[in-house]
């Protein structure tokens, strides 16, 4: 007996332990799925991520409307430097002194040819010894003065730097960075109408996922149902068998009956662990979580009673396809103008401070020097052959395909919203319809139920009776089902949805 406690003791420590490991099954309800769905998406990530990369180029757009600045640096080396002057002017002004030279020897030579000018000469030692070295004297300086000169007209250009500094301010370019900045704007706007489209399809993805899993789940206890009313009635009929009042006959249709029911009991059940872990897989959960829906255990689920009211002015403003359109459009249109622009004056106001070495200022000496300008830049184009008036036409028929889709689309959106409502009609109908049929099918298995124990109906008459029932209950599943999937997509097609 102590042996059996310990043994009690130590299997309920080992329970308690398994249940601590055993995660709790999630609970989740449709607006979590929704929200996880929304959150975990690829697409509607990359579609928010579009958005931001739209909301950037419209700063960027509107960074047109200041001034740009921008620096430039630049280094030349040639192999050569610049000279002013020819081979010949550089050789005669260098050759200045021997030129003077030669001419002042000649004055001498007819000098000395005067007997005075000899005689004084001769007279006085020293004006001798000038006579001798005048000419030699005035060549040296004269040859030292003219290669000076002509070196300065030769300049030493092998390495040069460059830099600079610009400013540029458009202050007329035909309205194109006006038009830029409007595109950017709606292009943004474009960007999150397709964000709010893929969500819309994420959500009605999700909604589809949900209520397949209610409608499993209810089958799948409808088959539970059915199957143990089979199990029941197929003992009932095995007690009649050995007692003499059925047949075996009667007592293998029943059990053909319940193998079928069983059969459909085993896909319903596999059909329920699939289709959550399809709602797993969209909500960005583990596929083998443990999840339960809220809705899951209300066999009576229906889409709400309130009316949707909605009209053309509130689809065209809710339906993110026309909205896509409506701002294509737009952007269309002021491509136009971009256009256009291109063939318009521009007027633009420039500023510039530039260093160079060598130095302009000073002889293209070897420093740095620096230097501001500014200049008002006026571009008209004049004729192109029909270029710019052509381009214009292109771009308008691009403006006008534009608004022919949206009327298009507009058409169709139409004619799916009246198609929606339609189906929500049908379904009503038929909702309606099953409701009745069930309780018929009913009121039919309890009269086949009352016959059989009476003795007064065969077993086969209640399995049909069974059958009905089960059919009945498995319709109204359906048409519960898919009149809150009516609604859903009525919702999609007016682009009215309430999250």
């Amino acid at each position: 007996m102590r042996i059996y406690s310990r043994m009690l003791s130590l299997f309920l420590l080992l329970s308690l332990a398994c249940a601590q490991v055993v995660p709790a099954q999630t609970v989740l309800t449709l607006q979590e799925c929704r929200d996880l769905a929304l959150k975990n998406n690829r697409e509607s990530a990359i579609a928010r991520e579009k958005v931001e990369a739209a909301g950037y180029d419209r700063k960027a757009a509107r960074a047109n409307y200041l001034p740009s600045v921008s620096a430039t640096g630049a280094y030349l080396h040639t192999s050569n430097g610049i000279s002013l002057l020819t081979p010949e002017d550089r050789m005669a002004i260098s050759g200045a002194g021997t030129a003077a030279a030669g001419r002042l020897t000649e004055l001498m030579a007819e000098l000395m040819a005067s007997p005075t000018v000899m005689q004084v000469l001769m007279s006085d030692p020293v004006l001798q010894q000038i006579a001798m070295q005048a000419p030699a004297e005035i060549e040296n300086s004269l040859n030292a003065i003219g290669q000076s000169v002509a070196d300065k007209f030769n300049f030493d250009l092998n390495n040069i730097y460059v830099g600079m500094v610009s400013v540029e301010e458009p202050l007329y370019v035909g309205g194109k960075i006006r038009a830029y900045n409007k595109v950017a704007a709606y292009a943004e706007e474009l960007a999150s109408a397709q964000l709010e489209t893929e969500e819309r399809k994420v959500l009605v993805t999700t909604d589809e996922a949900y209520w397949q899993i209610v409608s499993i789940a209810a089958k799948l206890a409808l088959a539970d149902k059915y199957v143990e009313l089979l199990r029941k009635f197929h003992s009932d009929v095995e007690k009649m068998k050995n007692e003499g009042v059925a047949t075996a006959s009667d007592l293998l249709s029943v059990k053909v009956k319940l193998n079928e029911a069983e059969m459909t009991q085993l896909r319903a059940s596999n059909g329920l662990t699939l289709s959550k872990m399809l709602l797993c897989q969209l909500c960005g959960l583990d596929l083998h979580s443990e999840i339960r829906l809220a809705d899951e255990d209300n066999p009576g689920i229906v889409a709400a009673e309130d009316k949707l009211e909605y009209s053309l002015q509130d689809i065209d403003e809710n339906r993110p396809e026309l909205k896509s359109l409506q701002l294509a459009t737009k952007m269309y249109g002021q491509k136009v103008n971009i256009v256009r622009a291109d063939y318009l004056p521009a007027l633009v106001l420039m500023g510039n401070y530039m260093m160079t070495n060598p130095n302009l200022k000073n002889g293209f000496d070897k420093s740095f020097s620096g230097a501001w300008n500014v200049s008002l830049v006026a571009r008209i184009p004049l004729f192109h052959f029909g270029e710019g008036l052509n381009k214009v036409r292109h771009a308008k028929s691009d403006a006008l395909i534009a608004q022919y889709q949206l009327d298009d689309v507009r058409e169709k959106i139409s004619l799916q919203v009246t198609q929606c409502e339609q189906k929500v009609s049908e379904a009503d109908s038929r909702l309606e319809m099953t409701v009745r049929n069930m309780e018929n099918a009913e009121e039919n298995l309890r009269i086949a139920n009352v016959g059989f124990r009476e003795g007064v109906l065969e077993p086969n008459v209640v399995t049909q009776a069974q059958t009905a029932w089960m059919q009945a209950r498995s319709e109204e599943i359906d048409a519960r089902i898919d009149r809150v999937m009516a609604d859903v997509y009525l919702r999609q097609a007016t682009g009215i949805w309430n999250r």
